[in-house]
């Protein structure tokens, strides 16, 4: 069944690509005078947010049809509410009401609202812990290494981005060269893996 979060993943994989589209733009119009690499890097760090969004966006809306009853999970399936955010959501409304399940909602996105859902084994506790079990072995079936690893790769680059300009971590200080094929590259990567696991959510 895929997750209702595709198309908005989609909409920002475009955006990825456009970032990539700006950065070809701005050079070949300056002769190569201004570079397009801070656009390509930011390109790359979207697809990954993009990613990190579509996981939230699958496994909140599976915990709240867990929660509201219609879905059944054979899973020991936990997000770590509180007693008192688990009060709040009885106490909303009647039960299995509107308010109820915006109470819900708006409890398990805020705890959620705490993790990272990027790297590969997070990806698949993530979806695990919503009835979703052993996600790359089942999308992947003969590759899952392969993929893990590419994923690990963009994630690991996005890292250095958002954490450390991007410099090379050798003494010199250099930023680590980025292309606009780097970038489109990850946000293939990412757009590939994200189209497998969503037959499967």
């Amino acid at each position: 069944m895929p997750a209702r979060r595709f198309a908005d993943f989609e909409n920002e994989i475009k955006r990825a690509r456009d970032l990539v589209g700006i950065g070809q733009s701005l050079s070949s119009i300056t002769n190569g005078l201004v570079g397009g690499e801070d656009h390509f890097r930011s390109a790359l760090v979207h697809a990954v947010a993009a990613l990190d969004a579509y996981v939230h966006g699958v496994v909140l809306d599976r915990a709240i049809d867990i929660l509201m009853g219609r879905l059944h999970v054979a899973a020991s399936s936990k997000v770590g509410l509180s007693f008192a955010a688990i009060g709040k959501i009885m106490t909303a409304g009647p039960p299995g009401s509107a308010a109820v399940e915006l109470s819900a909602r708006t409890y398990v996105a805020e705890r959620l609202g705490l993790e990272t859902y990027q790297r590969p084994d997070d990806i698949g506790s993530a979806l695990a812990m919503v009835g979703v079990p052993k996600i790359w072995s089942t999308a992947f079936p003969v590759d899952a290494y392969t993929r893990k690893t590419a994923l690990g790769v963009i994630v690991s680059r996005r890292n250095r981005i958002v954490h450390q300009c991007d410099l090379d971590p050798l003494p010199g200080g250099t930023t680590t060269p980025i292309t606009s094929s780097d970038a489109l590259d990850a946000v293939g990567i990412i757009e590939s893996i994200v189209k497998e696991v969503d037959i499967h959510c």
